[in-house]
Protein backbone atom coordinates (compact mmCIF):
# COMPACT_ATOMS: atom_id res chain seq x y z
CA UNK A 1 0.00 0.00 0.00
CA UNK A 2 1.20 3.41 -1.31
CA UNK A 3 0.81 6.54 0.50
CA UNK A 4 -1.55 8.07 -2.34
CA UNK A 5 -3.96 5.45 -2.33
CA UNK A 6 -4.49 5.48 1.45
CA UNK A 7 -6.93 7.76 2.21
CA UNK A 8 -9.82 7.00 3.43
CA UNK A 9 -12.45 10.25 2.30
CA UNK A 10 -15.15 11.01 5.59
CA UNK A 11 -17.71 11.31 6.27
CA UNK A 12 -18.67 9.22 2.62
CA UNK A 13 -22.32 7.93 2.15
CA UNK A 14 -23.60 6.61 -1.30
CA UNK A 15 -26.94 8.19 -0.52
CA UNK A 16 -25.75 11.66 -0.06
CA UNK A 17 -26.64 12.12 3.73
CA UNK A 18 -24.05 13.93 5.82
CA UNK A 19 -24.30 13.81 9.34
CA UNK A 20 -24.39 16.79 11.10
CA UNK A 21 -20.91 18.00 12.03
CA UNK A 22 -22.79 19.78 15.65
CA UNK A 23 -26.01 20.26 17.54
CA UNK A 24 -27.25 23.07 15.53
CA UNK A 25 -27.19 21.27 12.43
CA UNK A 26 -28.38 17.86 14.26
CA UNK A 27 -31.41 19.81 15.60
CA UNK A 28 -32.00 21.09 11.64
CA UNK A 29 -31.88 17.47 10.80
CA UNK A 30 -34.78 16.72 13.64
CA UNK A 31 -36.51 19.15 12.63
CA UNK A 32 -36.78 18.48 8.90
CA UNK A 33 -37.35 14.77 9.55
CA UNK A 34 -40.22 15.51 11.69
CA UNK A 35 -41.57 18.42 8.77
CA UNK A 36 -41.04 15.42 6.11
CA UNK A 37 -42.76 12.88 8.67
CA UNK A 38 -46.31 15.59 9.35
CA UNK A 39 -46.14 16.03 5.37
CA UNK A 40 -46.05 12.30 4.76
CA UNK A 41 -49.21 11.55 7.26
CA UNK A 42 -51.36 14.54 5.91
CA UNK A 43 -50.69 13.34 2.45
CA UNK A 44 -51.46 9.83 3.20
CA UNK A 45 -54.87 10.64 4.93
CA UNK A 46 -56.03 13.57 2.87
CA UNK A 47 -56.14 11.38 -0.29
CA UNK A 48 -57.80 8.62 1.76
CA UNK A 49 -60.25 11.36 3.04
CA UNK A 50 -60.93 12.75 -0.89
CA UNK A 51 -61.14 9.59 -2.25
CA UNK A 52 -63.65 8.58 0.16
CA UNK A 53 -65.89 11.63 -0.17
CA UNK A 54 -65.79 10.96 -4.31
CA UNK A 55 -66.89 7.44 -3.78
CA UNK A 56 -69.52 9.13 -1.39
CA UNK A 57 -70.80 10.83 -4.61
CA UNK A 58 -69.40 14.74 -3.41
CA UNK A 59 -68.00 16.39 -6.30
CA UNK A 60 -64.28 16.42 -5.85
CA UNK A 61 -63.75 18.11 -8.87
CA UNK A 62 -65.01 21.36 -8.04
CA UNK A 63 -63.12 24.13 -8.28
CA UNK A 64 -64.70 25.87 -4.97
CA UNK A 65 -64.37 21.69 -3.49
CA UNK A 66 -60.61 21.39 -4.12
CA UNK A 67 -59.76 24.96 -3.06
CA UNK A 68 -62.04 24.37 0.43
CA UNK A 69 -60.43 21.13 0.66
CA UNK A 70 -57.14 22.18 0.17
CA UNK A 71 -57.61 25.16 2.60
CA UNK A 72 -58.64 22.33 5.54
CA UNK A 73 -55.50 19.95 4.33
CA UNK A 74 -53.17 23.20 4.95
CA UNK A 75 -54.89 23.98 8.75
CA UNK A 76 -54.29 19.86 9.17
CA UNK A 77 -50.86 20.26 8.73
CA UNK A 78 -50.21 23.36 10.63
CA UNK A 79 -51.64 21.49 13.56
CA UNK A 80 -49.74 18.71 13.13
CA UNK A 81 -46.82 21.16 12.98
CA UNK A 82 -47.89 23.27 16.04
CA UNK A 83 -48.20 20.42 17.96
CA UNK A 84 -44.41 19.93 17.24
CA UNK A 85 -43.47 22.93 18.02
CA UNK A 86 -42.59 23.47 14.41
CA UNK A 87 -43.90 26.99 13.23
CA UNK A 88 -46.13 26.61 10.00
CA UNK A 89 -47.51 29.81 8.22
CA UNK A 90 -50.87 29.17 8.29
CA UNK A 91 -51.11 29.07 12.14
CA UNK A 92 -50.80 33.22 11.95
CA UNK A 93 -53.80 32.88 9.49
CA UNK A 94 -55.62 30.33 11.91
CA UNK A 95 -55.44 32.47 15.24
CA UNK A 96 -56.68 35.68 12.95
CA UNK A 97 -59.69 33.04 12.10
CA UNK A 98 -60.34 31.78 15.62
CA UNK A 99 -60.48 35.36 17.35
CA UNK A 100 -63.56 35.98 14.03
CA UNK A 101 -65.29 33.14 15.40
CA UNK A 102 -65.24 33.81 18.84
CA UNK A 103 -66.35 37.49 18.15
CA UNK A 104 -69.18 36.11 15.84
CA UNK A 105 -70.28 34.09 18.32
CA UNK A 106 -70.86 36.25 21.14
CA UNK A 107 -72.66 38.74 18.73
CA UNK A 108 -74.58 36.29 18.00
Amino acid sequence: MTQSNNVIEFPFHENGFTPAQNSEQLLEQFQENKKTYINQVVDHYSTQLINKLGMHGFDIYEDNFIKSFSYTVESLRATLYQSLDIYHPFEDHMGEIMEALEEFEENS
